[in-house]
């Protein structure tokens, strides 16, 4: 009995001896602490700053008139963004009937007609030369009171670049002109950059 009890312990030890040979293996690890996440920004400047921006104060406009102006859209963020116009509205004010304006047939006080000849292009200037030419975008093109409330442009701004947007404004002569006689137009609109999902 000793006999058999010596070789299962013989038998036991080479076993155990034969297991941790087979089940040894190179290993070594690593690690990664002190990830961090942190947000980037979007920031859009008009003209350098982030306050309203009044282009146009035209006093006195009469038929042949075309004020121009440009806007200088910037994002001075960290992330690329995508830029749209909105909130675009349109208001024409009367300012009372003149005798032109009355014998031409107007009758709309308080509503102005000075949207109505006022043809109206809007643009992004590719070339930032102040002039629409090859290569430049349009955004509008036609009667001021025509225009849309927004325009999904989704105007690539990189950041730290900065694009150039165009608005003018043209008084050709209609056969209306004396209807909008002393009338008055306000323009707004509102930039919108956001990041594209």
């Amino acid at each position: 009995m000793l006999k058999i009890l010596k070789s299962f312990l013989v038998i036991a030890v080479v076993g155990a001896i034969a297991t941790s040979a087979t089940g040894a293996y190179f290993s070594d690890s690593e690690t990664s602490t002190g990830n961090t996440f942190s947000a980037g920004s979007l920031d859009l400047n008009v003209d350098g700053g982030n306050t309203n921006v009044v282009k146009f104060n035209v006093t006195n406009m009469r038929p042949g008139n075309q004020p121009t102006a440009q806007y200088t859209l910037a994002n001075v963020g960290t992330i690329n963004g995508y830029l749209d116009l909105a909130n675009i509205t349109v208001t024409d004010l009367e300012n009372g009937i003149t005798e032109p304006e009355s014998s031409a047939g107007d009758i709309t006080d308080p509503q102005g007609e000075l949207s109505s000849v006022l043809g109206l292009t809007v643009y992004w200037d590719n070339d930032g030369d102040g002039y629409y030419s090859v290569g430049d975008v349009k955004i509008y093109d036609s009667m001021a009171n025509g225009i849309a409330s927004s325009y999904d442009t989704n105007k690539l701004v990189t950041a730290g670049s900065n694009v150039k947007m165009m608005v003018v404004v043209n008084w050709w002569n209609t056969p209306n002109d004396n209807l909008a006689q002393t009338d008055s137009m306000q323009l707004d609109f509102t930039f919108n950059l956001s990041q594209n999902m």
